[in-house]
């Protein structure tokens, strides 16, 4: 170095000498780096946990991933302790049934963590009175407590990993023949995580994994939506435009009194429907004929619409008759 300066008859000149001339000549300053801003608080790096399964990132990030111009969202999670890539799920947009998917395989493939650490995502956090959504009374099921970020900083953990993948993943979606969303998912999870925890993953401090074993917990009646509704005459339920039945154990009616309030949870996988009531879930039976199509139900609204607009048009003309003839008499 110091022989190129010599040679060029360069001299080495203090950071306070290129502040001048940038006054002097009233030069556009380049952007100052964050580590030379003396108003900028500096922040320590946060230990990771001790062990895996203590904390969970998630996080739903849109990308071009076939270069094609149209975006699909990952739905990753990051276990802390080792920043290892447990699982990823590709979905149009980042969407409940997204999240769904991550969480299935996470507490299928690794256990049950302990915490999940996400954004304020409306999915994943209540905005407007702090109550469980969707997605955080199946944690609520699982045991998992969820901590919510206040900035994208604080979890650049996966923001990281977002980053990482992105740069990578577009030349081995080519590079391995990858055509759809499906054959994504199953190569993601199936190979490319592995992948990529052979190159990136570290030991954590503590041997012992915090993720607690799914063992016999049914998730069939976890991963659902879940929403209170009245019994109808003929032990009937609504539901998504259409009516229901509920099923005793023998496949009978099951005979509840109307108006009794149940909690019918759909399954967001599978979409199977389920009554809860007193504790007990029961199979439904979809009542065949009674369906309320949602296009003849639009069709209905604007039609009505139209006859109103009508009907106010022959008043209004009625009114001017009237008001006509009060004034020729």
């Amino acid at each position: 170095m110091a022989k190129v300066v010599k040679e060029n008859d360069l001299k080495i000149r203090s950071y306070s000498f290129f502040e001048s001339l940038y006054e002097k000549f009233n030069w556009v300053k380049p952007i100052k780096h964050k580590c030379f801003n003396k108003e900028y608080e500096t922040h320590p790096l946060r230990e990771p946990s001790p062990q895996k399964g203590i904390l969970i990132m998630i996080d739903g990030t849109p990308h071009d991933w076939f270069q094609n111009g149209r975006k699909s969202s990952l739905h990753l999670a990051i276990d802390d302790a080792t920043g290892e890539a447990l699982c990823g799920w590709f979905m149009p947009t980042e969407c409940l049934e997204g999240y769904v998917h991550m969480l299935e395989i996470l507490v299928t493939k690794h256990g049950i963590p302990e915490n999940i650490y996400c954004d304020r995502h409306t999915i994943l956090i209540n905005p407007n009175d702090g109550k469980l959504t969707q997605f955080g009374h199946m944690c609520e099921d699982l045991g998992i407590n969820i901590i919510a970020a206040n900035t994208a900083q604080a979890k650049g953990k996966v923001e990281k990993w977002n980053n990482t993948i992105q740069n990578r993943l577009i030349n081995d979606i080519r590079r391995y023949n990858i055509k759809s969303i499906d054959e994504l998912n199953k190569f993601f999870n199936d190979y490319y995580c592995n992948y990529l925890n052979h190159k990136y993953a570290y030991e954590p401090k503590e041997k012992d994994s915090a993720f607690v074993p799914l063992d016999n917990v049914d998730l069939s009646n976890i991963l659902c939506i879940r929403e209170s509704r009245t019994i109808l005459n003929g032990n009937m339920v609504s539901w998504n435009n259409n009516y229901y039945q509920i099923l005793d154990k023998d496949n009978s009616i099951k005979q509840i009194y109307k108006g009794t309030k149940i909690t019918v949870y759909q399954n967001v996988l599978t979409k199977v429907i389920r009554v809860k009531y007193y504790n007990v879930f029961y199979e439904t039976k979809q009542i065949e004929g009674h369906r309320k199509d949602p296009i003849k139900k639009e069709q209905l609204r604007i039609d009505n619409q139209k006859q109103l607009e009508q009907v106010l048009k022959e008043r209004d003309e009625r009114l001017k008759a009237r008001v006509s003839k009060a004034n020729l008499s």
